[in-house]
């Protein structure tokens, strides 16, 4: 990489002002109990400082986000692995709060949570497109406001397309609108777009066409007003979602009399056909595993059901790869154009995936492999090749890029700039912990939740709505969470602390919410005397 190529250094970035000055601010880390991170928009001074010079001072923000990603997969994606994890800051303990497409979506819209926004399922009351409120109180809405050029490009909210939008000129907020009709978002060899009105079928693989579009876009912006006027692009790959056509070796084709091997699973591109067929799921603890205190562990699977979910598992990690390309071609037209130096590239999924884990196959779990997300920053002033292990959501994200671009959120903000946490992070150089409100409601027509708790450091903990049973796992010594410690007597303060925790925020909104990080946890330790 040449250095014209590189972001800036920390030394002239708004960031590095921030930790610079956080030596003396924060220095007492260590000996005090809790760290207040800034949730507003950056100042006009540290904008200015951010390379590229752009007319306002501010940075273009572009938001990558990939369906079903867990956050295990991206170790199989080389080009995201080099030009991301090595060039900017991973954020290892990312999660979304109500793992789901819709409603993680609906909080990247919004900085809200689940329970706020109330976009619960994909479908029904209370889920999907036709259930979204406040349309015009949106992140692309405080940005276009902010003079940013708005740009979509994806899938959107679950039932888009359906209806009379489906050739609209799209939604409130978006200068640029291009996003993918239902139901063919999920026809992986050929969707449909309404590209500003215009319903068009370019017939060419999901990923491909994102790509293109994506660097279209990038292109069309980056000459707005001589290319200083900054923009935001958000663009969401479909891969590696389940979805087709069925091909014959799905195994729908393949054991036409047998259901039960029917496991959901994703068309991958031609090219990546095969490429990981000898890749073995994972083997760690929680790989079909179901014992003792796992309430919420699916059913056994059979001999033949773990040789499909095999399958399963080597499809998603083929598709992903398109998406992998679509990275790399996007990040060098961003080099080539020379729109890098002075672009944040926030990197995301939607929810985790589970391909065996817990005896499941899919999200909307409370376990970290359903509901933990990748999340990658690069960019001006972000560090390279770093991994920091404070607790972010997805509603993060929508408050951080409208601090970015010091937009003013028209809805208060339950979630917190996630540059601010980084720089928290670093100063204190340790992890710091803030407890996040977790919870899950059926995907269709959702009203009443499936679970409720917080995450919290080590720590997560819910309740079963329907059976009002407990669950605790302890990550720092059960890291797979296959021992629910609940009812163990060890954990008992733990478990007190931790309810009370779920109890004040399980209502929260804006101010209300989780926002100040500490060194170190507000629970007791388990007691080993017992």
């Amino acid at each position: 990489m040449s250095p014209s190529s590189r972001p800036a250094p920390l030394a002239g970035s708004a960031l590095s002002r921030v930790l610079r000055r956080s030596r003396n601010s924060i220095a007492t880390v260590a000996v005090a109990s809790t760290v207040a991170v800034l949730c507003g928009p950056t100042s006009m001074a540290e904008a200015a400082s951010l390379p590229g010079r752009l007319e306002s001072g501010r940075p273009s923000v572009l938001m990558i986000n990939v369906d079903d990603l867990a956050a295990t997969d991206i170790k199989h994606m080389p080009h995201v692995q080099r030009l991301l994890v090595q060039q900017g800051t991973t954020f290892t303990d990312a999660v979304a709060p109500t793992p789901l497409c819709v409603p993680a979506r609906a909080s990247l819209l919004t900085g809200k949570y689940a329970h706020n926004h109330k976009n619960w399922s994909i479908s029904g009351t209370n889920g999907g497109y036709k259930s979204f409120k406040g349309r015009r109180n949106t992140l692309p809405v405080w940005m276009d406001r902010a003079g940013y050029r708005t740009m979509f490009l994806g899938k959107y909210l679950n039932g888009y397309g359906k209806g009379p939008e489906r050739s609209s000129g799209g939604e409130p907020g978006w200068d640029d609108w291009q996003a993918t009709i239902d139901m063919s978002t999920y026809n992986l060899l050929s969707p449909k777009f309404n590209n500003n009105g215009n319903v068009q079928s370019p017939g060419l693989y999901s990923s491909v066409a994102l790509q293109n579009r994506s660097v279209k876009m990038i292109k069309r912006a980056g000459t707005n007003v001589g290319g200083r006027k900054p923009w935001l692009l958000w663009v969401n790959y479909v891969a590696p979602h389940a979805g087709g056509p069925v091909e014959a070796s799905d195994p729908k084709r393949r054991y036409p009399g047998r259901p039960s091997l029917w496991l959901e699973n994703t068309r991958p591109m031609a090219a990546d056909k095969g490429r990981f067929r000898g890749l073995e799921l994972p083997r760690t603890p929680d790989m079909f595993y179901a014992g003792p205190g796992q309430v919420t562990a699916g059913k056994p699977y059979t001999a033949a059901q773990k040789r499909v979910m095999r399958y399963v598992y080597q499809q998603r990690i083929e598709a992903a790869q398109s998406v992998d390309r679509a990275v790399a071609k996007t990040v060098a037209h961003l080099k080539s154009s020379g729109q890098y130096r002075r672009t944040v590239i926030i990197f995301s999924g939607d929810n985790g995936y589970t391909t065996g884990h817990h005896n499941r196959l899919g999200k909307l779990w409370e376990s970290s492999q359903a509901s933990r997300i990748p999340l990658i920053i690069v960019g001006p002033g972000i560090p390279r090749n770093k991994k920091v292990g404070s607790a972010v959501g997805n509603p993060d994200i929508a408050t951080t890029v409208a601090a970015l671009g010091r937009a003013t959120p028209g809805r208060a903000q339950d979630g917190v700039d996630i540059t601010r946490v980084l720089a928290s992070s670093v100063k204190a150089g340790k992890t710091l912990h803030r407890p996040i409100p977790v919870a899950a409601w059926p995907t269709e027509g959702g009203t009443a939740s499936k679970y409720r708790g917080i995450r919290y450091g080590r720590y997560t903990y819910i309740t079963v709505t329907a059976t009002g049973v407990p669950v605790l796992y302890d990550r720092a010594v059960d890291p797979y969470e296959t021992r629910n410690l609940a009812r163990d007597p060890r954990y008992a303060k733990v478990v007190a602390q931790l309810k009370t925790l779920e109890a004040k925020y399980r209502s929260c909104s804006g101010g209300t919410c989780p926002k100040t990080y500490a060194a170190t946890l507000a629970t007791p330790s388990p007691d080993q005397s017992r």
